[in-house]
Order: C-alpha cells, then structure tokens, then sequence
C-alpha cells in the first residue's frame, strides 16, 4: 500500500524536477528522497522517472499518478483546516453535494439564505458517485434531480421540479406561449446528456412526430446549455432548476404544452443518522421549496 510520506515525495521530486532540489525542499539528504522513489517503484511496480545526467524526466505513468496524489493532498489539507477548527471552538460543519444540474443557481440560493453559524462545504457530483460516497461519509447526503435506485443509499422526494423549453431572446418561438415538439423542427438543439432519462424522452417524442433530430449539440451541464444559448446559439429542454433568469438575460424560458414532470430527490445512507446541521437544513430545504412552490399556484402571489 502507498504510505502518504512516499506520495509527498514523489510530489516534491515532480514539482521540483530533481533529487536535489527536492531533498532541500523537504529538508531531508538526497539518499533518503532516492530511496523513497525507488521504494514507490518497486511497491507500485511502475517505472516513474527515467533518470538522466542531471535530472529525472517524469514518466506517462508519473504524470498520472501526480494528478491523483493532488487530490488526495488537496482533501489532507482539507482535513487539517477541520481539525484546527474543531481543536479551536466547536462549529458545527456540513457536508454534501448536489448534481451539476442543480448548483448553478438552486442551491446557491439555499445556501446564501442558510444559518451562517454553520460551516458548510458544498460540492458538485456526479450522479454514479453518489451512492458510494454518500455511505462513505464523503458527504453527509445529495441531492439530484434523478432518482438513484441502490442499496446503499434511500432516495427520497423533497420537492417538484420539471423541464422547461429554453430559446434566445432574437428566436421566433419566444412568442409562442407554449412550446409543442413539432416547434423544434427546423431548430438546432442541446442536448445536456441523451443517455439520461430525460434525453431519451426527448428523442423519442422526435421519433414519434417523424423528425430526425440531425442539428444538434451536446454537452455535459446545464449552464453550458445556457451559455451557448444566451450566446446566440441553440435551443434547449432543461431542468426549471438549472435556470436562472436573472443570470441569463438573453433568454427566454417558455412552458411545454405536454409538462415532462421531476421531483428534486434527497439522497441519504441508509445506515448512517444524519447529524444535526444535516437535519437542519434538509428541513430548511424542504420549507424553502414547500414556500416556491405555494408562490408558483397562488394566484394572488
């Protein structure tokens, strides 16, 4: 197993460039950094360095490695900046994430009006590492806009959600006040991922209407969507919660004529209790998306 000493000084030797410089760096004799690189080689059986007259030259397998042990130092530092503020007063910390989908403009939000008393680290993540990093401990909970079936973790609804049509403010269909697929014919559109759920109920409802959806783009995030669209180009079908009018000004958001219903899903272990800053605001959430929603079906509102 790799000990973290030889991955801080193997870090040291790629940033540094040699054996001397490194050894100065980490106050320790040329021999003892020789030996810890040698000894990674042989513990890893990889070739990381091709030793020259007057220097060592990274190898492919060394440049990988390099990008993994960034992370693995960035969480260390992580970790220490936890335990100094626990050793110095007692605040409560929270931890989670949230799918790409709903961190450009949902979760700010929620979190720009949360008890500031409570220290949170929030992240973007991919749906397929929720599970595991969730009944890790990673991240206390998620949340997405997809339910994820594992039995890991329970997947609980806290809030509607849905998908709107979204067009530049120059295109004719910001007109219309609803927006049917037949619409979408001669237009060029995004697509966030066609893999997903919600991609494949789109191409299907073009195939259903005997359109070949040939003019396309595809990308990975909601807000590339956005961008590209508030830049002129394309026409979308998103999650209403990766939108954000006052961010994207060129835009306009229009209704579909046949609503594509979501829900936003609470991802939590199923073996773990939450602690109570969790609690706190998973009940925060719940009220804040409750009062949307009463603002969205009271007329009077």
């Amino acid at each position: 197993m790799i000990k973290l000493l030889q991955i801080e000084f193997f870090r040291a030797v790629m940033f540094h460039g040699s054996i001397n410089r490194a050894s100065h760096y980490l106050c320790v004799s040329q021999p003892v950094v020789s030996r810890v690189i040698s000894k990674l080689e042989n513990d890893i059986g990889l070739t990381l360095f091709e030793r020259k007259a007057s220097h060592l030259v990274p190898t492919k397998n060394a440049y990988v490695l390099n990008r993994y042990c960034d992370d693995i130092f960035e969480t260390t530092n992580r970790l220490g900046s936890v335990i100094k503020s626990l050793q110095g007063e007692q605040v409560e910390h929270l931890k989670f994430c949230a799918s790409p989908a709903l961190c450009s403009s949902f979760m700010p939000k929620l979190i720009a009006k949360f008890d500031k008393n409570i220290r949170i680290h929030f992240e973007s993540s991919m749906i397929r590492d929720m599970p595991s990093n969730i009944e890790s401990g990673f991240y206390e909970f998620g949340l997405t806009i997809w339910p994820i079936p594992s039995e890991k973790v329970d997947c609980i609804p806290v809030a509607d959600s849905g998908f709107i049509f979204l067009c530049h403010n120059s295109n004719p269909l910001r007109q219309l006040p609803r927006i049917r697929f037949e619409h979408l014919v001669d237009q060029e559109f995004i697509f966030t991922n066609r893999s997903m759920p919600v991609g494949e109920y789109i191409e299907r409802r073009f195939n259903e209407i005997g359109v070949s959806c040939e003019k396309y783009l595809e990308v990975d995030r909601a807000e590339i969507v956005c961008s590209l669209i508030n830049s002129g180009r394309g026409v979308s079908i998103i999650n209403r919660h990766g939108f954000d009018q006052e961010q994207w000004k060129n835009i306009t958001a229009i209704e579909l004529e046949k609503p594509i219903h979501a829900n936003v899903y609470l991802i939590v272990p199923k073996l773990r209790d939450l602690s109570s800053a969790a609690a706190a605001f998973i009940d925060f959430l719940k009220a804040e998306c409750a009062k949307e929603k009463q603002g969205t079906t009271d007329p009077h509102s």
